[in-house]
C-alpha cells in the first residue's frame, strides 16, 4: 500500500513541476518607480532642481533629450509629471502597478524616456529625494539651457 501512495505522490510532484506557472507582472516598492519617488512630498520641479545639482550629467542628458522633442511632447511631459506628483502615495503606487501591466500611453510612444529623470534610476531618486525639499518649485527649470 505504501508503494502505491509513494508512486501517486511522485506522479503529483512531477506533474506540479512540469506544468508551467502563469507569470504575473507585479510592481515592487522599487519597480518600476523607486519607492522614494512614490513617497516624496516634492514636486517635479523640485526633483529636477535637485537632480541638476546632485546628478548633473544625468540631468543634462535628460534636458538635452527633452529639448530635442517638439513642444507638444514637452508640454505633455510636464503635465504628466505634475499629475503624477500631485497624487498621494496610494495613487502613485497604483500608477506604478499599472505601468507594469500596460503597454504605455501615447506619450510613451512619442518619447519612451519622458519620465527617465524621475522614475528610472534608484540612485538618482535617492540623491534627489534627500534634498529636493530644499529647492523651490520653479517651473523655469523646464527651460534649463542644456549645454549641447
Amino acid at each position: 500500500m505504501l508503494g502505491k501512495a509513494s508512486l501517486v505522490a511522485a506522479a503529483i510532484s512531477v506533474a506540479a513541476v512540469s506544468i508551467p506557472a502563469v507569470a504575473a507582472a507585479d510592481a515592487t516598492d522599487d519597480y518600476p518607480i523607486p519607492n522614494r519617488i512614490l513617497r516624496t512630498p516634492c514636486s517635479a520641479e523640485q526633483i529636477m532642481a535637485a537632480a541638476r545639482d546632485t546628478d548633473p550629467v544625468y540631468f543634462e542628458r535628460y534636458m538635452i533629450d527633452y529639448h530635442n522633442h517638439n513642444p507638444d511632447v514637452q508640454r505633455a511631459t510636464q503635465d504628466k509629471m505634475h499629475w503624477f506628483f500631485s497624487m498621494d502615495y496610494a495613487g502613485r503606487r497604483q500608477y506604478s502597478e499599472e505601468l507594469v501591466t500596460s503597454l504605455g500611453d501615447p506619450l510613451t510612444g512619442a518619447w519612451p524616456n519622458h519620465a527617465k529623470l524621475f522614475f528610472n534610476n534608484k540612485g538618482v531618486a535617492a540623491h534627489t529625494t534627500d534634498v529636493c525639499a530644499d529647492y523651490p518649485s520653479d517651473p523655469a527649470i523646464w527651460d534649463y539651457p542644456a549645454h549641447w
